[in-house]
């Protein structure tokens, strides 16, 4: 009997030690699971962001690639503008060196008509040079206009080739003591229309001060320019009052 009874204690101590050895076994298996979730959801985590780092090279690389290209079409205007403005340089000393050329055969020929008339010339003579002296006035004017045209055109292409060279601190100039007036006033769209253009020297981006009785209203910026009137925009923060028709514009 009391061997039966140790016998049943024995079982029953088994059957403990193995249940215990199975939680702890079971224990250890979730321990496992866990960790290898755990890694898991750090390699997908890596994944992720090894992911979006080439997404980020890839798009930083194409920025970069625009970018040149944006830089060499710079270059390639830059380029382009200061050949212009060469040949147009070049035109004007030519213009200017037969412009004085035609002066000095316009002095020449008062001096000889003068010099002519004293010593008693004919008639048809005096007639003749006067024919020449009237032509060689056609030339000067002719020439002066000419002068004028690439005056303005060496101007916007300097102005371009500044604007080029260091847009930050681009600032246009426009003849010195250009004054005009505002014909027309848009309150909404917040532009003006001025009675002055190419004829009188106005460049595009030019800045002008707005004047009403010698007090300052405003700035405005040009935008479009045409032969004797022009269109510019109201400069933000320098409305010191309403813009009217009437106001004078200065530089």
């Amino acid at each position: 009997m009391l061997r039966r009874i140790l016998t049943i204690l024995a079982i029953l101590a088994s059957i403990g030690v193995a249940v215990v050895s199975q939680t702890k076994l079971k224990d250890h298996i979730n321990g496992i699971r866990e960790t290898r979730d755990t890694y898991e959801k750090q390699r997908n985590n890596e994944t992720t962001r090894a992911n979006k780092a080439e997404t980020t090279l890839k798009n930083t690389s194409n920025t970069l690639v625009r970018t040149a290209a944006d830089l060499r079409n710079t270059s390639n205007e830059l380029a382009t503008t200061k050949t212009s403005l060469e040949n147009v340089t070049a035109s004007r000393d030519k213009t200017q060196q037969e412009l004085e050329k035609t002066r000095e055969a316009e002095r020449s020929a008062r001096q000889a008509l003068a010099m002519w008339d004293a010593l008693g010339v004919k008639p048809d003579q005096v007639k003749a040079m006067q024919v020449d002296l009237s032509k060689n006035k056609e030339a000067v004017v002719a020439l002066q206009e000419e002068a004028k045209v690439l005056g303005h055109e060496i101007a916007k292409l300097t102005n371009e080739l500044n604007r080029y060279r260091d847009p930050d601190n681009y600032v246009v100039q426009l003849p010195i003591g250009l004054k005009g007036s505002i014909v027309v006033v848009d309150p909404k769209w917040e532009f003006v229309v001025l009675d002055i253009g190419q004829k009188q020297g106005v460049l595009k981006d030019g800045v002008m001060m707005v004047h009403r009785d010698s007090k300052l209203v405003g700035k405005v910026r040009i935008t479009t320019v045409m032969p004797d009137r022009s269109i510019a925009n109201l400069v933000s923060g320098w409305k010191l009052d309403d813009i009217r028709e009437g106001d004078k514009v200065l530089f």
